[in-house]
């Protein structure tokens, strides 16, 4: 019999057996696909991993559906009173400041990077030669397109 751990992903813990496909259906567009593509958005930028989030199945298909953010969201409000509390589990701080009661998906990210970001940066291990900042490199391609006459 295999055993799966819980693994701790962002903020909520979950067991990682239904995370061992990439199409597991607990991977959820917080900004539904259906939704972007209906205002033209390409594929790469509604799959982009900032707005992915992980939910079960149930609410997935069956609450969340192709609604916008601004619709499941309030309906969710309605019901969990501390929603705000309950989204900061997924990097998802501020429900006013990062697009979702106006269905700003830019925004979304935009603000969903900052906070990724930031928990990113609390876990790498600073070595050594981190102190020392990045060297400025000359672009090999760019140097050469304002070179071209």
């Amino acid at each position: 019999m295999t055993k799966f751990k819980l693994i701790k992903i962002g903020l909520k813990a979950i067991s990682n057996y239904w995370l061992k496909q990439a199409n597991s259906k607990n991977y959820h567009h917080f900004f539904p696909k259906a939704h972007l593509k209906k205002q033209d958005y390409l594929d790469w930028y509604i799959n982009h991993i900032l707005n992915i989030t992980i939910v079960d199945d149930f609410l997935n298909k069956r609450e969340i559906k192709a609604n916008a953010p601004s619709k499941y969201m309030a309906e969710f409000q309605a019901r969990n009173h501390d929603l705000g509390t309950s989204m900061k589990t997924h990097l998802i701080e501020n429900l006013d400041t990062f697009g979702i009661w106006n269905d700003d998906y830019e925004q979304f990210l935009s603000e969903r990077a900052k906070v990724v970001s930031r928990e990113i940066s609390k876990r790498i291990i600073k070595q050594e030669i981190d102190k020392k900042g990045q060297s400025n490199l000359v672009d090999d391609l760019e140097e050469e397109l304002t070179t071209i006459k």
